[in-house]
């Protein structure tokens, strides 16, 4: 079974992401703020999983990529979103939908957690010693 923290977080962004793409005006954007947020508490679980595989002398490095990846993401992901924003706003577009990037957002994070289930799931047989860590969400 998946970290409880890590499936109630990632859950939690994809419904926020979905509750955002169909929001229809903007007292909605505040209130479906709530369970995005909350998504939140997958994040240092996650992190304590990924640097109870490496080695002491490692964990700047570790870290260090994790900045990276997270900073590579921040360019990559307005550039991806606002182009898709922009053509489902227009007359080229099969229909309108200003919150298809919401969407977008929530595939991945709904891949997120199938990817993270199936690797956890793995480490759990492969390191049984990990088993207690992984199932409490990272907790140590």
């Amino acid at each position: 079974m998946i970290g409880a923290a890590f499936g109630l977080g990632l859950s939690l962004y994809a419904i926020g992401l979905i509750l955002f793409a169909f929001a229809t005006e903007s007292w909605m954007m505040f209130a479906f703020l709530i369970p995005y947020c909350l998504g939140g508490i997958c994040g240092p679980s996650l992190q304590s999983v990924i640097s109870g595989h490496v080695p002491r002398n490692q964990q700047g490095e570790l870290q260090g990529a994790l900045t990276s990846l997270m900073s590579l993401t921040t360019i990559i992901g307005p550039l991806v979103m606002n182009s898709t924003f922009t053509y489902f706003t227009t007359d080229k577009a099969p229909f309108y939908f200003p919150g298809i990037h919401f969407l977008i957002g929530a595939v991945c994070m709904l891949l997120s957690i199938v990817i993270t289930y199936k690797v956890l799931s793995r480490e759990k047989r492969e390191h049984p010693e990990l088993r207690d860590v992984i199932s409490r969400g990272g907790d140590l």
